[in-house]
């Protein structure tokens, strides 16, 4: 199939490359903008059943609107109290800024139940504007917005949309502008003063703020990537073959594969055949450009072998796929199968990650079986320029450019001798180094097992310390609760109850007393509720300072006349607006279902708020029932960043258990049917998955090294990405080594097959290594905390398994393996008649290096190793 493949490449090349081309063109032209098919946020793939999202639609059918985001401004002092002078600023210049602003841009929509305001709106819009930004001297919200240090206040701007949805930037970067040290309010009169009092700090926080800084993040992480993935390949291809044309073939072929799958990715979100997240090209690009590269680098060395045997550049073309094809197809189709089993996770930015990728990664073989040859059939030998001779060279990898900087290593024996006395080294002591190695490496594989769940799900975490939303953060924190950012909400649903009733408020008044009573152990500053809606904290101090005080403050005692009657409208006012918010008010639930919500002491995203929301849940289902009657019908659902993120911690740990395990059974499964039996497959799967942990520990310790009192752990989606790639790149590798044993284990026989094939393919599987690294490291160009963990890991992982792993773990078993050395795991029969002993494959191996020839080309004596024999049976041919 694959020598029919390679005629009619050399038959159609012109059509070949004119049809990638205008293929490439026409998708381009009729795919739609990327921007505008993919998804954004993180909880909005979590699968419909899970309770978060059950909670937010049951608020959204109580409330009528969405459970949405906000733009949050904090206004403060470092050390001492806001003053009139910056009270009169926020009301008498700020706010009308900000009212201009949202009358300027408008309130973005999400849907068409939401009532955004747009630009040119009526009186009553602009009093709608008002309302919505919430301000210290609107009734009752300067208990709600003000510190209780008094040094701060807050500026709050509701929205309806989610707060990853791009409709909220133009809004958001307006703000920031205004507020900047160089922007409009610290513009100077003729006097030389700004409208900011001196020494009052302005910062911009809110879910909706973080949410624009995620995805600008992503967007630009996504771009600098690609940019430094494309640097990176360039320079390591011009490092090993020192010919720039032989460098632009596979960065071509990737660059058309890559492009093409992107963009038919977009056609099929367009159709609605699969979805999107942001974020999710970094991912394709980084492998198919990693992947793809490997792929032509293994055709190209084919195709420099032939032309070193006087093959004419037909030929040669047609040769390399007729002897590389299957192989490349093999381990391809190895990770492909690995990654690809990403589709099963139920998280959908895993699941669509694995289709994407999968498409990628698919085109990119298609490309280096037919693009990358049609390229090679056009240049010819002068693929090589500037070093075309026609000169018979022979590397003894067989694999690099006679021409290259790594083939003048060759030249002087380099690599010959380091890959040489690794396996003399491993043939003579396979046990030592098989133990010492693994004892190296074993700390931190147990670093791994024990901080595996040591991970991070904060969405700050993930952003620069310097980004606007990060130091918005760090300024709330300073002056409020670390809940205060993101309060659980829990939704209290009882059809035969009505929340409007006073023996209903009532039932909540008990509820929530008895559940402030036990805040030291629920880690609560603070409850919220339809009875206190500027929190118990704020009520229980207003209810002490009036038994001390008759100051008419608190309490309508000594009231008279004028104040009496604004005392009581503005407390009907706050009770109105208390129902309106803590009550449903939709006809169809008619005031059954009420909102609590919990501020907690401790930061909303962190593990320990995952496992307090879920006591939490379970106490206050368990307080209500104490007030109501046995057969009460109470439903309790949770939603906010917590809920949320348990969620996510929930399907996410679900789906690494389904993946990992499924990973691991398809790669086995195809290793058992390339080597037809089962003990090799296993301890291939062992030592890679041992050289997984063996990353995942040392990226542990890399990250908290660097900042140990910051770390907050490695991010959520490292382990399940690093997991599924490595295992199969790892695997991938595997197979080229393993096939190319069973290549020269029919001519050498089983120990001594280990020791030559570990020789010859030190090199081609290194320098794949090296690229594969080197592209995995181009993650950490991005802005993303994720990114440059996973990068690191990636990189340090593919290293590990091309230094480590394959010349190292996998020689030595299998000498021992081979040599019977290991109780009752006994080899294949076929091959036990030719076993020797390593002592005489040692002499057998160490013959004497090659010559160099006086044109500088290596000339290799058919020797007992056999490395001039370049003879190769079809069924086992390998990449090197």
């Amino acid at each position: 199939m694959y020598r029919l493949l390679g005629n009619s490449v050399i038959r159609l090349w012109p059509a070949i490359l004119l049809g990638w081309v205008i293929a490439l063109v026409a998708l381009k032209l009729s795919a739609p903008n990327w921007q505008d098919v993919i998804e954004e946020g993180e909880f909005a793939f979590l699968p419909d059943e899970m309770p978060s999202l059950a909670g937010e639609r049951q608020y959204e059918d109580a409330w009528g609107d969405p459970f949405a985001s906000n733009i949050a401004l904090v206004v403060r002092r470092e050390r001492t109290k806001l003053n009139e002078q910056d009270r009169d600023f926020i009301v008498n210049v700020l706010k009308p800024r900000l009212v201009e602003i949202v009358e300027r841009i408008g309130l973005p929509e999400p849907s068409a139940h939401a009532t955004g305001l747009v630009e040119g709106g009526t009186a009553d819009d602009e009093e709608s504007i008002e309302k919505k930004i919430k301000t210290f001297d609107l009734t009752g919200w300067q208990k709600i917005l003000d510190s209780s240090d008094g040094t701060a206040t807050m500026v709050v701007i509701n929205l309806k949309t989610e707060f990853f949805n791009a409709k909220n930037i133009p809004l958001i970067d307006a703000i920031a502008d205004l507020i900047e040290r160089d922007g409009e309010l610290y513009d100077k009169d003729a006097s030389g003063k700004s409208p900011v009092p001196p020494g009052l700090e302005l910062a911009l926080s809110g879910s909706a703020t973080v949410g624009r800084d995620m995805m600008r993040a992503a967007t630009e992480s996504s771009k600098a990537t690609e940019l430094w993935t494309v640097i990176l390949v360039v320079a390591l291809l011009l490092i090993i073959y020192r010919a720039p044309v032989l460098a632009i073939i596979p960065l071509a072929t990737v660059a058309v594969a890559t492009e093409f799958s992107l963009a038919f990715l977009t056609v099929l979100a367009d159709h609605g055949i699969l979805s999107l997240f942001n974020g999710i090209e970094v991912y394709v690009k980084v492998l198919c450009y990693g992947a793809g590269v490997d792929y032509c680098l293994f055709l190209i060395a084919r195709f420099k072998e032939e032309l070193d045997e006087g093959v004419e550049t037909v030929e040669a073309v047609s040769g390399s796929i007729a002897k590389v094809g299957e192989a490349l197809v093999a381990s391809a189709g190895t990770v492909i199968c690995g990654i690809g089993m990403m589709i099963f996770a139920d998280f959908g930015k895993f699941r669509q990650a694995g289709i994407a990728i999968t498409i990628g990664l698919v085109v990119v073989l298609i490309a280096s079986l037919t693009f990358t040859p049609a390229l090679l059939r056009l240049a010819g030998r002068w693929a090589f320029w500037p070093h075309v001779a026609t000169r018979r060279v022979r590397s003894s990898g067989g694999w690099v450019s006679s021409t290259g900087l790594m083939a003048s290593l060759l030249r002087k024996n380099i690599f010959q001798a380091i890959w040489q006395k690794t396996s003399e080294i491993i043939l003579e002591k396979p046990a030592f180094v098989l133990t010492l190695s693994v004892a190296l490496m074993m700390p931190f594989a147990v670093i791994a097992v024990v901080c595996f769940d040591n991970l991070s799900y904060g969405l700050l975490s993930e952003l620069p310390q310097d980004n606007t939303s990060v130091l918005g953060a760090k300024a709330i924190q300073k002056h409020y609760p670390d809940g205060i950012a993101g309060p659980v909400t829990l939704l209290l649903h009882n059809p035969d109850m009505n929340f409007e009733e006073e023996e209903s408020q009532e039932f909540v008044n008990k509820l929530v007393e008895s559940l402030y009573e036990r805040k030291d152990e629920l880690k609560l500053a603070d409850i919220r509720s339809v009875v206190h809606p500027f929190g118990i904290a704020i009520h229980q101090e207003e209810q002490r300072d009036s038994n001390t005080a008759d100051d008419g403050k608190n309490s309508p005692k000594g009231l008279s006349g004028f104040e009496l009657v604004k005392f009581l409208a503005e407390r009907r006012l706050i009770r109105a607006k208390a129902q309106e918010h803590y009550i449903s008010q939709t006809e169809s639930f008619n005031g059954s279902m009420t909102q609590i919500d919990f501020v907690s002491t401790d930061d909303p995203f962190s593990r320990d708020s995952i496992r307090q929301f879920v006591e939490l849940k379970e106490d206050v289902l368990a307080e209500a029932r104490k007030f109501l009657s046995t057969d009460a019908k109470l439903s309790v659902y949770g939603i906010g960043p917590t809920a949320s993120i348990r969620d996510l911690k929930t399907v996410t740990d679900r789906d690494q258990r389904v993946v990992d395990s499924l990973v691991l059974l398809g790669i086995f499964l195809i290793l058992v049917a390339l080597l037809r039996q089962v003990t090799i497959p296993v301890y291939l799967i062992v030592s890679v998955f041992f050289s997984y942990l063996v990353t995942l520990g040392a990226t542990f310790a890399f990250f908290y090294a660097l900042d140990p009192a910051g770390f907050a752990g490695l991010d959520w989606k490292v382990p399940t990405f690093l997991f599924t790639i490595l295992i199969a790149v790892g695997e991938d590798y595997n197979i080229f080594l393993m096939t190319r044993i069973r290549e020269e284990q029919i001519i050498h026989g089983p120990v001594k097959g280990v020791a030559i094939a570990l020789t010859r393919t030190g090199s081609i599987i290194s320098s794949c290594g090296i690229i594969m690294a080197g592209t995995f490291s181009s993650l950490l160009a991005g802005t993303l905390a994720g990114m440059h963990q996973l990068g690191f890991a990636l990189a340090f992982g593919v290293l590990l398994d091309t230094f480590v792993v394959r010349p190292i773990l996998v020689p030595a078993f299998l000498v021992l393996y081979y040599e019977g050395r290991l109780g009752i795991l006994k080899p294949p029969g076929e091959l036990v008649p030719a076993a020797q002993s390593s002592s005489q494959v040692r002499a057998a191996t160490t013959a004497p290096p090659a010559t160099t020839a006086a044109d500088g080309s290596v000339d290799e004596s058919a020797d007992e190793t056999g490395s001039s024999d370049t003879s190769v049976h079809p069924s086992v041919e390998s990449k090197a």
